[in-house]
């Protein structure tokens, strides 16, 4: 059993594992996680364990407003791949409205390699990320909006979006 947090309200949404049985949990936390700095409100977390449960990283990631981590994966090159909601611009993108969804690409070694971010005027939340191997990436959630030019059915909708390993929509 492993147990981290701070001072403040932190939570896990999402944990995978890799081939090499490495362990990867995302959530989200109100405070300093792990010697990082809080960005605002609620801000992403990532942690990696290796196999024996021995921490090998923590980043943290966040705008002014409340961003979450809802579900992680990985894929057979072994990056690491986030999914959530942002109310801010996460890591210079654009806010389109209330919460969008993100998608965070980081290396094995936990450094970021891009990240996505995709909205509408209204609410709309990645929660759950996976991958094919191709190297393709694919986020799912809702949308109280019509994301991408598509035509909100009604109060919220599911959504597919994929993603190539370049992070260049599909």
């Amino acid at each position: 059993t492993k147990q981290l947090g701070t001072s403040s309200f932190d939570r896990g949404n999402g944990v995978t594992s890799d081939s090499s049985d490495n362990i990867y949990v995302t959530g989200y936390t109100y405070g300093d996680l792990d010697g990082n700095t809080s960005s605002g409100e609620s801000d992403i977390f990532l942690v990696k364990y290796n196999s024996s449960g021995t921490k090998q990283w923590t980043k943290q990631l966040g705008t002014s407003s409340n961003d979450v981590g809802m579900d992680v994966t990985t894929d057979s090159s072994g990056n690491i791949y986030v999914t959530g909601y942002t109310g801010g611009g996460l890591d210079g993108n654009t806010n389109s409205g209330k919460e969008d969804i993100f998608l965070v690409k980081y290396n094995s070694s936990g450094t970021k390699q891009w990240t996505k971010q995709l909205g509408t005027t209204l609410s709309d939340e990645g929660s759950g990320v996976t991958t094919d191997s191709s190297g393709n990436i694919y986020v799912t959630g809702g949308t109280v909006g019509g994301l991408d030019g598509n035509t909100s059915s009604g109060s919220g909708d599911i959504f597919l979006v994929k993603y190539n390993s370049s992070g260049i929509k599909q």
